[in-house]
């Protein structure tokens, strides 16, 4: 194959890859529109409205946790102000930085190589692969009080990494530590979001440190970068909330327990998100991994040892289970493995970009751009994204369905009901249907559940002795389901307009 020919096979296959990127991210955007508060979102208005800022992270670090950025983050929920709107441009903007945050990572990485494009499409694998196998997109983009804690210091480290390559890129001693302060700040508001990224973190920072320590214009700034990170973790780690909050876990501190089953859930990590990792694997290798070693292959950040970084991957993997197993003597949580999802994928696409580095030489590029390869890996991974019950299928159906609007329209004649009656215990209908890309939970039926925690922080909310739905909520419907409904629903609507 000519050069002239390689080249544009490279820009025809990033284009289909930043097609299928759009199409992936578009109905997550939409979504946003009409995304509602939720569970802790109403309790966390009423505590951040009655606390001051001082009194509610002393309150919260000395009984609940050490997550002192977390808390403090929260207070910019929406509800305080009473703006629904405000709420769902949150969602909007958690997706759009997300998006922004990894195109400006990726770009700084393959800036000396092909440029804008490529980082687009790398983008595009990136993001569509995190929205394809994230556990909850419920509370990684639309339920404020698990997004804020969870999902934006995911965006932060980002941040982190590409204030970090900077660094590497100057040689101005005062950018340097211009750089490094920045980084020090987002490290300490990145290990105070929640303990998963605090992991991350720690780890990322310590291999960099490892990577780079004969570096002797480097050493010291991420040494002090690394101090910085191990004190932040240890005002978080020791917080007097952590261990009050493991009383409520009677299978809390069991190591042993802890160590296999966390060794169990690292190898399942693979069995869950590994298929379409692999298929997207081959597009990254063949439009930007081999291109990308060619010119990177003296870099120092693929050049890392490679058992060094396998080391790093799997052990970040292992230890965000083991801390969550050994707290709480329990499996994670999806919000907590939203955190663990996406360094699965952003860490493994860097280990493959270190392989690639080492042992591109043994490829015959050429030989893979026959057509039949990429258009195979394409079609696969387009076939993943847009399987009958994907989540990218999902938000599309949520949608076309009608499910996202029925379930805005309700909520807000919910909200309008309980501001214009005079009730003290107010009796509400059930939502009709259950939009699941953008439902994380609601208050429960029946007067016997007024004192649960989610029908408790709803009524104080708004003012009531107490709030509950008439009847349950109806079950969340697969997507096969849900378009054989409607698709019934309009032939009817048809026939009786006929």
């Amino acid at each position: 194959m000519s050069q002239a020919s390689q080249h544009n096979s490279h820009s025809h296959g990033r284009v289909l890859l930043i097609l299928l990127g759009i199409c992936s991210i578009l109905p997550f955007l939409i979504l946003s529109l009409y995304a509602h508060p939720t569970a802790d979102d109403f309790s966390f208005a009423i505590r951040d409205t009655t606390l001051n800022f001082y009194q509610s992270q002393v309150e919260f670090y000395m009984n609940w946790s050490g997550r002192y950025f977390g808390t403090a983050i929260v207070r910019i929920n929406p509800l305080t102000i009473g703006s629904l709107k405000l709420y769902k441009f949150y969602s909007f903007l958690t997706i759009l930085f997300l998006i922004l945050q990894v195109y400006f990572l990726t770009h700084l990485i393959t800036n000396n190589n092909a440029g804008k494009l490529k980082a687009a499409s790398l983008t595009a694998i990136l993001v569509s692969l995190y929205l394809l196998v994230n556990p909850s997109p419920a509370e990684g983009f639309y339920f404020f009080t698990t997004y804020a804690a969870y999902q934006f210091p995911n965006t932060l480290v980002l941040l982190m990494l590409c204030i970090l390559y900077a660094f590497f890129e100057t040689d101005s001693v005062v950018v340097k530590k211009t750089f490094i302060g920045i980084t020090s700040l987002l490290c300490i508001a990145i290990v105070g979001s929640n303990e998963m990224s605090m992991i991350v973190t720690f780890s990322t920072l310590f291999l960099i440190l490892v990577a780079n320590w004969k570096n002797q214009n480097a050493r010291p700034y991420l040494l002090f970068l690394f101090i910085i990170c191990v004190a932040s973790c240890s005002v978080s780690v020791l917080a007097p909330g952590n261990y009050a909050r493991m009383n409520d876990h009677p299978n809390a501190s069991r190591f042993w327990w802890s160590t296999i089953y966390s060794v169990f859930l690292t190898l399942l990590t693979f069995y869950r998100w590994l298929a379409p990792v692999l298929v997207a694997s081959v597009l990254y290798m063949l439009y930007i991994g081999l291109p990308l070693a060619g010119s990177a292959k003296n870099h120092r950040l693929f050049t890392v040892d490679l058992r060094l970084a396998s080391l790093y991957f799997l052990g970040t993997i292992f230890l965000m289970y083991f801390v969550f197993a050994w707290s709480t003597g329990e499996r994670a949580t999806p919000r907590v493995e939203n955190v663990i999802c996406f360094f699965f994928i952003f860490g493994w696409f860097y280990l493959l970009q270190i392989v690639i580095t080492t042992y591109g030489h043994m490829l015959k590029h050429e030989r893979l751009l026959t057509p039949f390869i990429p258009t195979a890996a394409f079609l696969l991974f387009a076939l993943n994204i847009f399987s009958i019950e994907s989540n990218v299928t999902t938000a599309y159906v949520d949608l076309i369905s009608g499910k996202a609007a029925a379930y805005d329209k309700t909520l807000n004649l919910r909200y309008s009901s309980l501001k214009a009656s005079d009730c003290e215990v107010c009796p509400v209908p059930p939502l009709p249907t259950i939009p699941k890309t953008i439902y994380f939970s609601d208050i429960l039926e029946g007067s016997k559940n007024n004192d649960m925690w989610i029908n408790r922080g709803f009524a104080d909310y708004w003012r009531k002795e107490a709030v509950y739905l008439t009847e349950p909520n109806p079950p969340v419907q697969n997507n096969l389901t849900t378009l054989r409904e409607t698709g019934k629903s309009s032939l009817r609507e048809k026939s009786l307009i006929e």
